[in-house]
């Protein structure tokens, strides 16, 4: 079981998602990070579809897929092409807030904020047909839906860890430090209980 580090735009995700990467390697997983370079919102109509072509090879039945951001649209874009992946997680996903797991997909754990205006500009995005259609504003609301097995863990009011108010505030040193670890926990427990 591999996990897939999936990156936003503007940035080869070195400040986001890959400083998971000791983390998750700590407790056991074996983690990869697919890095697809630096991109611009408009430019995800042409490189999302090219980088999921691209991945899909590669996900073994079993792993998961932790997105950020645009990271979120590519691994739900995976998940609806047919990738064999045990579940997902996202955090602040620039992704539409309905989204359906997938056959074979157990379970998806939604990261959001509602101080994450980022995600709120990529639903308007989506909106004016100039982005990857699957963007919108669930980084910023959650996920809006009744299947159980997606869970929402909103990063600015769990009890007992430091409130995230930013797009990308949970991989601040001073968040990533109590968030990282949380995730895996969970991510652990929600493999467990399959």
């Amino acid at each position: 079981m591999k996990v897939h580090l999936l990156h936003g735009i503007r940035s080869t995700g070195q400040v986001t998602v890959a400083l998971l990467a000791p983390y998750l390697d700590a407790v056991g997983f074996e983690t990869t990070y697919p890095d697809y370079g630096y991109i611009e919102p408009i430019d995800t109509l042409r490189v999302n579809p090219a980088v999921v072509g691209s991945l899909l090879p590669f996900i073994e039945s079993g792993d998961i897929l932790i997105g950020h951001s645009n990271g979120c649209a590519i691994a739900y874009e995976l998940m609806q092409r047919g990738a064999p992946v045990l579940g997902a997680v996202f955090i602040n996903g620039a992704l539409t807030p309905r989204i359906a797991r997938s056959v074979g997909v157990s379970f998806i754990d939604v990261y959001y904020t509602p101080g994450d205006t980022i995600t709120e500009i990529a639903e308007i995005g989506a909106a004016l047909h100039i982005t990857d259609p699957e963007w919108g504003d669930c980084g910023h609301r959650g996920y809006l839906g009744s299947d159980t097995l997606i869970r929402n863990i909103n990063t600015a009011e769990t009890p007992g860890m430091p409130a995230d108010e930013s797009h990308s505030g949970f991989f601040a040193p001073e968040l990533l430090s109590d968030w990282a670890p949380f995730l895996a926990s969970r991510l652990r427990a929600s493999i467990g209980a399959v």
